[in-house]
Protein backbone atom coordinates (compact mmCIF):
# COMPACT_ATOMS: atom_id res chain seq x y z
CA UNK A 1 0.00 0.00 0.00
CA UNK A 2 2.61 2.58 1.00
CA UNK A 3 3.45 4.61 3.68
CA UNK A 4 1.86 6.26 5.88
CA UNK A 5 1.45 9.72 6.03
CA UNK A 6 2.58 11.79 9.07
CA UNK A 7 1.78 15.20 9.30
CA UNK A 8 -1.57 17.33 7.85
CA UNK A 9 0.77 18.90 5.32
CA UNK A 10 2.31 15.76 3.65
CA UNK A 11 -1.91 14.81 3.73
CA UNK A 12 -3.07 17.76 2.00
CA UNK A 13 0.13 18.21 -0.43
CA UNK A 14 -0.60 14.38 -1.72
CA UNK A 15 -5.12 14.41 -1.76
CA UNK A 16 -5.85 18.51 -2.19
CA UNK A 17 -6.18 19.02 -5.99
CA UNK A 18 -8.04 22.57 -7.57
CA UNK A 19 -11.06 22.52 -9.57
CA UNK A 20 -12.14 25.00 -12.10
CA UNK A 21 -14.46 27.81 -10.37
CA UNK A 22 -17.59 26.52 -10.78
CA UNK A 23 -16.80 22.62 -9.84
CA UNK A 24 -15.45 24.29 -6.39
CA UNK A 25 -18.77 26.27 -5.81
CA UNK A 26 -20.59 22.86 -6.36
CA UNK A 27 -17.85 20.89 -4.17
CA UNK A 28 -18.03 23.26 -1.37
CA UNK A 29 -21.53 23.91 -1.18
CA UNK A 30 -21.82 19.90 -1.20
CA UNK A 31 -18.69 19.41 1.01
CA UNK A 32 -20.46 22.44 3.34
CA UNK A 33 -24.20 20.11 3.59
CA UNK A 34 -22.55 16.67 4.52
CA UNK A 35 -20.46 19.11 7.02
CA UNK A 36 -23.85 20.36 8.76
CA UNK A 37 -25.07 16.42 8.76
CA UNK A 38 -21.92 15.02 10.07
CA UNK A 39 -22.35 17.91 13.30
CA UNK A 40 -25.61 16.70 13.35
CA UNK A 41 -24.23 13.26 14.34
CA UNK A 42 -22.34 14.55 17.43
CA UNK A 43 -26.07 15.69 19.27
CA UNK A 44 -28.23 12.89 17.57
CA UNK A 45 -27.79 9.54 18.82
CA UNK A 46 -27.70 6.90 15.49
CA UNK A 47 -26.88 9.36 13.29
CA UNK A 48 -23.63 9.48 11.58
CA UNK A 49 -20.71 11.70 11.94
CA UNK A 50 -17.60 10.38 10.06
CA UNK A 51 -20.24 9.20 7.11
CA UNK A 52 -20.76 12.21 6.11
CA UNK A 53 -17.62 13.82 7.04
CA UNK A 54 -15.52 11.46 4.89
CA UNK A 55 -17.47 12.85 1.40
CA UNK A 56 -17.34 15.87 2.36
CA UNK A 57 -13.24 16.06 3.10
CA UNK A 58 -13.49 14.47 -0.56
CA UNK A 59 -15.10 17.61 -1.57
CA UNK A 60 -13.31 19.69 0.30
CA UNK A 61 -10.02 18.30 -1.04
CA UNK A 62 -10.74 19.18 -4.95
CA UNK A 63 -12.22 22.44 -4.12
CA UNK A 64 -10.82 24.12 -1.39
CA UNK A 65 -7.63 23.77 0.44
CA UNK A 66 -8.03 25.82 3.63
CA UNK A 67 -11.55 23.51 4.23
CA UNK A 68 -9.74 20.44 4.00
CA UNK A 69 -6.88 21.34 6.03
CA UNK A 70 -9.93 21.77 8.48
CA UNK A 71 -11.84 18.78 8.00
CA UNK A 72 -8.40 17.24 8.88
CA UNK A 73 -7.77 18.84 12.02
CA UNK A 74 -11.07 19.80 13.68
CA UNK A 75 -11.75 18.69 16.95
CA UNK A 76 -14.97 16.59 16.75
CA UNK A 77 -13.93 14.19 13.58
CA UNK A 78 -10.64 15.21 12.25
CA UNK A 79 -8.49 12.79 14.05
CA UNK A 80 -10.25 10.13 12.42
CA UNK A 81 -10.37 12.31 8.72
CA UNK A 82 -7.07 12.66 9.61
CA UNK A 83 -6.22 8.55 10.26
CA UNK A 84 -8.18 7.52 7.17
CA UNK A 85 -6.18 9.96 4.79
CA UNK A 86 -3.05 9.01 6.46
CA UNK A 87 -3.08 5.03 6.23
CA UNK A 88 -3.98 5.51 1.92
CA UNK A 89 -7.69 5.87 2.31
CA UNK A 90 -7.89 2.18 4.16
CA UNK A 91 -10.51 0.46 6.57
CA UNK A 92 -9.50 -1.82 9.14
CA UNK A 93 -10.71 -5.33 8.90
CA UNK A 94 -12.75 -5.19 11.50
CA UNK A 95 -14.71 -2.51 9.86
CA UNK A 96 -14.86 -3.95 6.48
CA UNK A 97 -16.60 -6.93 7.73
CA UNK A 98 -18.71 -4.89 10.25
CA UNK A 99 -20.01 -2.78 6.79
CA UNK A 100 -20.63 -6.10 5.02
CA UNK A 101 -22.72 -7.80 7.97
CA UNK A 102 -24.64 -4.64 7.86
CA UNK A 103 -25.00 -4.23 3.97
CA UNK A 104 -26.02 -7.83 4.14
CA UNK A 105 -28.69 -7.79 6.73
CA UNK A 106 -30.43 -4.56 5.67
CA UNK A 107 -30.13 -6.16 1.81
CA UNK A 108 -31.82 -9.12 3.09
CA UNK A 109 -34.76 -6.99 4.54
CA UNK A 110 -34.76 -4.74 1.80
CA UNK A 111 -35.30 -7.79 -0.38
CA UNK A 112 -37.48 -9.99 1.74
CA UNK A 113 -40.38 -6.65 2.26
CA UNK A 114 -40.28 -6.17 -1.84
CA UNK A 115 -40.76 -9.40 -2.14
CA UNK A 116 -43.68 -9.58 0.98
CA UNK A 117 -45.40 -6.17 -1.18
CA UNK A 118 -44.87 -7.01 -4.53
CA UNK A 119 -44.67 -11.03 -5.44
CA UNK A 120 -46.28 -12.76 -2.48
CA UNK A 121 -50.13 -11.22 -2.86
CA UNK A 122 -52.06 -13.62 -0.77
CA UNK A 123 -49.90 -16.74 -1.33
CA UNK A 124 -48.02 -18.49 1.60
CA UNK A 125 -44.07 -17.97 1.93
CA UNK A 126 -43.23 -21.88 0.64
CA UNK A 127 -45.82 -22.34 -1.86
CA UNK A 128 -44.32 -20.29 -4.83
CA UNK A 129 -47.65 -21.48 -7.06
CA UNK A 130 -50.12 -19.30 -4.55
CA UNK A 131 -47.98 -16.15 -5.04
CA UNK A 132 -49.60 -13.89 -7.22
CA UNK A 133 -48.16 -10.46 -6.74
CA UNK A 134 -47.17 -7.73 -9.60
CA UNK A 135 -43.88 -9.04 -9.58
CA UNK A 136 -44.49 -13.09 -10.13
CA UNK A 137 -40.32 -14.41 -10.42
CA UNK A 138 -39.65 -11.89 -7.84
CA UNK A 139 -37.27 -10.15 -10.12
CA UNK A 140 -37.27 -7.17 -7.86
CA UNK A 141 -36.17 -8.98 -4.34
CA UNK A 142 -33.15 -11.12 -6.44
CA UNK A 143 -31.74 -7.55 -8.18
CA UNK A 144 -31.63 -6.40 -4.54
CA UNK A 145 -29.68 -9.07 -3.51
CA UNK A 146 -27.66 -9.34 -6.24
CA UNK A 147 -26.83 -5.80 -5.90
CA UNK A 148 -25.91 -6.32 -2.10
CA UNK A 149 -23.87 -8.94 -3.28
CA UNK A 150 -21.84 -6.94 -5.13
CA UNK A 151 -21.46 -4.16 -2.43
CA UNK A 152 -19.97 -6.67 -0.47
CA UNK A 153 -17.65 -8.10 -2.51
CA UNK A 154 -16.61 -4.75 -3.59
CA UNK A 155 -15.83 -4.19 0.13
CA UNK A 156 -13.51 -6.95 0.92
CA UNK A 157 -11.71 -7.05 -2.12
CA UNK A 158 -11.77 -3.40 -3.19
CA UNK A 159 -11.60 -1.11 -0.33
CA UNK A 160 -7.74 -0.79 0.49
CA UNK A 161 -7.38 -3.27 4.16
CA UNK A 162 -5.17 -0.99 6.80
CA UNK A 163 -2.37 -2.96 8.20
CA UNK A 164 -1.37 -2.95 11.91
CA UNK A 165 1.22 -1.12 11.19
CA UNK A 166 -0.03 1.68 9.45
CA UNK A 167 -2.52 2.36 12.74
Amino acid sequence: MGERLLTVDSVVEKYCISSNRVKSIIYQSLGSLFTLFAFIGIFIPGWPTVSWAVPAAFLFSLSNEKLFRWSLTNKFFGKKMFEYYATGKSLPNHVKYIIMVMVGVMTTISAYLVWYVSTKGDGTLFETDSWNGADKYAMGSITILFIGLLGMIYIKYFVNTRNFSQS
